[in-house]
C-alpha cells in the first residue's frame, strides 16, 4: 500500500512538473520558441542594455538581469504581463521608466547597486508587489502615491540608503504595515 502510494506521488509530481515549464534559461541563444521562456538569467553578461528579444517572450514570469552595465529600462517593460520578479541589481539605472507601474503580477523587484535617485509614481499601481529592494540606492524619499502599496507590500530595503530622521519617519507613516530594513539614519543632509 504505502508503495503504491509513493509511485502515485511520484507519477503526480512528474505530472505536475510537465505541465508547468520551469526550465530556466540562461542565455538568449538557448530559447528556440519565445513561449517557452518563463525564466531568464542573464546576469552577469556584461549588458549594457536589455535585449529587445526579452520583450517577446511574453509568458515571462522571472527576469534577472543582475551584475550588468544596463544605464536604462526600456518603456517595453510594460509588455511582460506576466512578469512575478525583477532583478536589476548591480546595474547604472538613474530612473525607472513609468511603465513599470504597469507590470501588475510583480511581486519582487531588486533594484538593489544602482544609482537611483527616485522612483515613478505610477509604481503604486504594483497591486501584487511583496518586496522591494532598494538597498545601497539613493532613493530617500518614496511618492506620496505609495500609500496604496501598504496593503500589499511586505518588505522595503532600504539599507544603506542615507536616510535623516525625518526621511525615516516619513516612510514609515507613508508605509506603517511594511516591515523595513535601513540603517540607522545618520542625518547626513541636513
Amino acid at each position: 500500500m504505502k508503495r503504491i502510494l509513493t509511485i502515485t506521488v511520484l507519477l503526480l509530481c512528474t505530472l505536475v512538473a510537465a505541465a508547468q515549464p520551469d526550465r530556466v534559461y540562461k542565455s538568449l541563444k538557448e530559447v528556440k520558441n519565445p513561449d517557452d521562456v518563463y525564466i531568464l538569467k542573464l546576469r552577469y553578461k556584461r549588458l549594457k542594455a536589455v535585449p529587445p528579444e526579452v520583450f517577446t517572450f511574453t509568458n515571462l514570469r522571472e527576469l534577472n538581469l543582475g551584475c550588468n552595465f544596463i544605464d536604462s529600462l526600456p518603456p517595453d517593460i510594460a509588455r511582460l504581463q506576466n512578469l512575478e520578479v525583477l532583478n536589476l541589481e548591480r546595474n547604472w539605472l538613474h530612473y525607472l521608466p513609468a511603465e513599470i507601474g504597469q507590470l501588475h503580477n510583480l511581486a519582487k523587484l531588486d533594484l538593489n547597486r544602482n544609482p537611483l535617485q527616485a522612483l515613478p509614481e505610477t509604481m503604486s499601481s504594483l497591486a501584487s508587489l511583496e518586496r522591494l529592494v532598494l538597498w545601497s540606492t539613493g532613493v530617500s524619499e518614496l511618492p506620496l502615491t505609495f500609500v496604496a502599496l501598504d496593503a500589499t507590500l511586505k518588505l522595503l530595503d532600504m539599507r544603506e540608503c542615507y536616510l535623516t530622521d525625518e526621511q525615516v519617519d516619513a516612510i514609515c507613516e507613508l508605509l506603517p504595515s511594511v516591515r523595513k530594513y535601513w540603517t540607522l539614519s545618520c542625518n547626513c543632509k541636513n
